[in-house]
């Protein structure tokens, strides 16, 4: 017999905050008439969603941030035995911020090594240690699915027994390589706002955030989201760019709703991937268009990146958390930077922010480099049909 996974713990240190409280407060404020405001005052330096607090070095940056997201998920989880969690990491970047400082600070002889590390199983090795977990970490690296594909997977163990509990962590902080490598693509927004789906979007703009949730069988009170499905389907169309026809995105979304034994009209919202790069977004509203037709429904659309940025890897739980954090406090968050369509979409994302949520059922969907596509449903509504 099936056992149940439910998200019991999680925590968020974004450019927003490292709170549910104040990440929610600065969200809810935000609307589509002070967008450009918030974008002009994040955006001083460069256009990148920046967490400002200041560290000495990148070192201390990582692991201080990864220290904070551990402690408040299994803090809120409530769990006595965190030596019993499964270690699970998602990230694109992992500790490249380490390794260009060593790097820069070898070619200023200021330290003997050129690089701290090889690999990145220390990140693993810390996490390990910092919970004196009796297992070993698992990492994942596929692109923009890391981490969701590693809590899809996380929770597929559980369900099957082969596992009781876990911590799935998020990882993505500034590097040069990163934000270097995007720009020579030209990925990136020259006009500085983040306009998922609309005519004048023009590029992604990248942000820093680390997350983590923590997954166990039981779940600690009635509102916690239970892992209903997911699914993960490759398009080998391009290496950069997901299929124009939108199908492999489209066929990613309907098997996880049909892995769900569920219809269109049981998903409340769908939080889309939305990178705001001009491929992305007419593959995944053609994607969207499909899916409404198919099913002759129709349901909430939201994007959250304009909030906090892309974060490669992470996002999966980054924006997972954050839409949780927004439910929690009673709303779906609205897409802002939407003004006007692109001519392929026929639809309208949330351009408000949807209030009176509680319980309720939500497809996040996640594209990624390299053609791995990924959409899990999360829920905290008892009706039968999602056990």
């Amino acid at each position: 017999m099936k056992k149940e996974s439910y998200i019991i713990g999680k925590a968020l240190y974004t450019s927003l905050g490292n709170t549910k409280e104040k990440i929610t407060e600065e969200i809810y404020k935000l609307s589509q008439d002070n967008y450009l405001s918030f974008l002009e005052n994040k955006f001083k330096e460069k256009a990148f969603y920046k967490i400002e607090e200041r560290f000495d070095s990148e070192k201390e940056k990582f692991f201080k941030i990864l220290k904070e997201v551990i402690d408040q998920s299994i803090n809120e989880s409530q769990i006595k035995d965190k030596e019993n969690l499964h270690i699970f990491i998602g990230s694109t970047s992992m500790g490249i911020s380490i390794e260009e400082e060593a790097n820069q600070e070898f070619h200023n002889n200021k330290n003997i090594d050129e690089l701290s590390h090889i690999g990145y199983g220390y990140i693993g090795t810390f996490v390990e240690e910092y919970i004196k977990s009796k297992y070993k970490s698992i990492i994942f690296s596929t692109a923009c699915t890391s981490s969701t594909n590693a809590i899809a997977y996380a929770s597929k163990l559980i369900q099957n027994n082969k596992i009781k509990k876990a911590i799935i962590i998020g990882i993505e902080l500034f590097n040069r390589s990163t934000f270097d490598g995007f720009s020579s693509l030209m990925l990136l927004s020259q006009n500085k706002v983040y306009r998922p789906f609309d005519e004048k979007s023009d590029g992604i703009i990248l942000g820093e955030a680390c997350s983590a949730v923590i997954l166990d069988s039981v779940k600690n009170k009635d509102s916690d989201f239970k892992y209903i499905s997911s699914s993960n389907i490759c398009d080998n169309y391009s290496e950069t760019t997901s299929n124009p026809s939108g199908e492999p995105i489209l066929n990613c979304m309907n098997s996880s709703i049909q892995n769900a034994g569920m219809t269109l009209k049981n998903i409340d919202l769908i939080k889309a991937h939305a990178t705001g790069s001009e491929n992305n977004n007419s593959s995944e509203a053609k994607a969207i268009n499909d899916l409404f037709n198919n099913y002759q429904s129709t349901t909430n659309i939201t994007a959250v990146k304009p909030y906090i940025g892309h974060t490669l890897g992470a996002c999966g739980t980054n924006e997972i958390v954050l839409i949780l954090y927004c439910i929690e406090k009673g709303f779906f968050p609205a897409t802002l930077g939407f003004e006007k369509s692109e001519e392929k979409l026929e639809f309208t994302p949330l351009l408000k922010h949807k209030n009176n949520i509680q319980k309720t059922t939500v497809l996040f969907n996640f594209v990624a480099f390299g053609g791995n596509n990924s959409s899990i449903i999360l829920s905290n509504k008892s009706e039968n049909v999602y056990s």
